[in-house]
């Protein structure tokens, strides 16, 4: 079903993606050793792979009410399972900015459930980017 290839794939991308969270916000924390990045990213392709097609399934109806919005909060939920299995990930409240080539979000404190939201989005994004660079 999943080749070799495809699963060292997945690990390599997940935990980048965990690791430039980790830098990128400041309440998504990462112990920067070895096994917690490699157990991280594992916990994080297993979760993805087991838990949310039930979750996708369940929520089937409210993601088309809500117009795909919802599809963002199981994302959030999966990264929660995810901290809360792996020891070494933690999440708190911390201030977020954002400013590249004149766009700009100016310093905001963001609670730990955005935290968490902002960390799943930031995850899915750099994940879909590096799977287009590692196809």
């Amino acid at each position: 079903m999943f080749g070799i290839k495809s699963i060292i794939r997945a690990i390599v991308s997940n935990a980048i993606a965990l690791v430039a969270t980790s830098f990128l916000l400041e309440g998504f924390n990462i112990d920067l050793s070895f096994n917690i990045i490699l157990v991280g990213a594992v916990v994080l392709g297993l979760v993805n792979l087991f838990i949310r097609p039930v979750l996708k399934i369940i929520s089937f109806p409210i993601n088309i009410v809500t117009l795909g919005f919802f599809g963002w909060l199981i994302n959030a939920i999966l990264l929660y399972l995810t901290i809360y299995l792996v020891e070494g990930l933690t999440i708190s409240g911390g201030t977020f900015s954002f400013n590249y080539l004149g766009i700009m979000i100016p310093e905001m404190y963001l609670s730990w459930f955005w935290t968490l939201v902002v960390a799943s989005f930031s995850i899915g994004i750099i994940n879909w980017i590096l799977k287009k660079i590692l196809l």
